[in-house]
């Protein structure tokens, strides 16, 4: 027979022993929340981009320098957020629809102030912007974009800004996959001209050897890159904002630009095949 003395013992017994099973829920139910808030997304962050980056071909010995920036800041973007990058090329018309639909995350891109797509997603500026303009040899007869009328010019297939102009000032455009092709026939006399980002061209203009073909025009209305993201997504909103400040900062953005030049004019003189004699 068990004692009052016993009794209020096993009693006590039981109190404690529950107390420790609501203990060990608790911190079972906490760090299991806390697992599933720390735990990196398994789905790939899908960007819309306006030119996918070619892969290299089996005889390719070396990759080129892109024309813009839109990949390597989706690259930059994916990495912050600890997630895998799927890109999708969009043409610029269905940007709206595409995130509208989310078949893709966001869009990284060139804008114009008055683009439809500023009134159908939340727009985030990645810190880049250019108007684009020509390179041309300092002994040019060409002085405005009229000129460039009849006349063969190069752009790169990643500017399409640059294209619209070219075929705009109804010229023989000539379509290269990267900016040193483009700009070498510039050098080697294929091309009267050819046209990129002023703000890159600034750059390139200072590298060793390009003051014979610094020659230029006035740039055209400059477009900003930004990240575009639907406007029902405001938590990914907020984290592309925060992963922008930390990869895309006024510092870093003069460090991609100086590396754009400097690379670019390395392969333009790897493809230039005979010596610049004029």
């Amino acid at each position: 027979m068990i004692t009052p003395a016993e009794n209020r013992c096993v009693q006590m017994m039981y109190r404690e022993a529950g107390k420790a099973l609501l203990v060990a829920v608790f911190f079972a139910v906490a760090c299991s929340v806390t697992a599933s808030a720390t735990a990196p997304d398994a789905t790939p962050l899908k960007v819309g981009v306006d030119t996918l980056p070619l892969p290299p071909g089996a005889t390719d010995f070396r990759l080129y320098t892109p024309e813009g920036f839109d990949v390597l800041i989706a690259e930059r973007i994916a990495e912050r957020l600890g997630r895998e990058l799927e890109l999708v090329k969009l043409a610029a018309s269905d940007r709206g629809p595409a995130l509208a639909r989310h078949d893709v995350d966001l869009v990284l891109g060139r804008l114009a102030d008055d683009d439809p797509l500023s009134g159908q997603a939340r727009i985030i500026d990645a810190g880049f912007r250019s108007g684009v303009t020509v390179a041309m040899r300092t002994d040019t007869d060409i002085t405005r974009w009229s000129d460039l009328s009849g006349r063969t010019v190069c752009v790169s297939r990643g500017n399409a800004q640059a294209l619209e102009l070219a075929e705009h000032s109804h010229a023989k455009v000539r379509i290269e996959e990267a900016p040193a092709q483009s700009l070498v026939q510039v050098r080697t006399g294929a091309c009267d001209a050819a046209i990129h980002d002023e703000a890159l061209l600034k750059r390139l203009f200072q590298e060793t050897g390009w003051q014979k073909f610094s020659a230029t025009l006035p740039p055209s209305r400059p477009t900003g890159l930004v990240a575009a993201v639907s406007l029902d997504n405001r938590a990914l909103a907020e984290n592309i904002e925060l992963a922008l400040a930390q990869v895309a900062s006024p510092k870093a953005w003069d460090e991609f630009q100086a590396k754009w030049a400097s690379h670019v004019a390395l392969e333009v003189y790897l493809d230039q095949d005979a010596p610049d004699c004029h």
